[in-house]
């Protein structure tokens, strides 16, 4: 008997059902370091790969926000730290985590303190101690951007409200408080579906 489905079917069924992999960008003036961070999380994140600052905020300027930013602190144009410091302003949401064999303590407790940086790893690190610490930055960056999504929208219905009172409160006549009632709806509804 003939299927009704083809196998690349169901394949291309289960592919598109599958949840789309968050983006992480690596960087590190190590390539070596850079090929071993891709190869430790390419199944779980789409990653992004950077051998330096200059050509990571590049990256970022062209790929947009990514949920995991994993930069190294020792590098030759700018520090990991400089780098991540440069990120905040247009991807406040996005998990920082600086990587350093040495220990650059005013440099790194700057970072954390401003809240740069989600964690600091020592290198040499222990990929799975790593793969924990950014598979939890991950979730907190999800959970991040839905309660700023939440958020977002608790806001425009309180607005939505407010103009409903102040319409009512201000028009003398039905017909035109209604319809300026209908129209802000229509907007603040606009605005919380994009």
């Amino acid at each position: 008997m003939i299927s009704a489905f083809s196998e690349p079917t169901i394949r291309q069924f289960m592919k598109s059902e599958q949840p789309k992999k968050p983006k992480m960008l690596v960087v590190d003036d190590e390539p070596d370091n850079l090929d071993l961070l891709y190869r430790t999380f390419r199944r779980d994140f789409n990653v992004l790969r950077a051998e330096s600052g200059m050509t990571a905020l590049d990256i970022l300027a062209a790929e947009g926000e990514v949920a995991v930013i994993i930069s190294d602190q020792r590098m030759p144009e700018m520090k990991g730290t400089e780098f991540l410091s440069k990120t905040v302003p247009q991807f406040p949401d996005t998990m920082r985590i600086i990587l350093t064999g040495f220990t650059d303590v005013e440099d790194l407790v700057e970072a954390i303190n401003s809240g740069q940086v989600y964690k600091y790893i020592t290198k040499p690190w222990d990929p799975n101690e790593l793969k924990v610490v950014v598979q939890r930055a991950a979730e907190t960056y999800e959970l991040l951007k839905q309660r700023t999504e939440e958020l977002r929208r608790a806001q425009a219905q309180t607005s939505l409200l407010s103009l409903i009172v102040q319409v009512a409160s201000q028009t003398h006549h039905q017909d035109n408080c209604l319809q300026t009632i209908a129209q802000s709806c229509s907007d603040v509804l606009g605005q919380i579906a994009a």
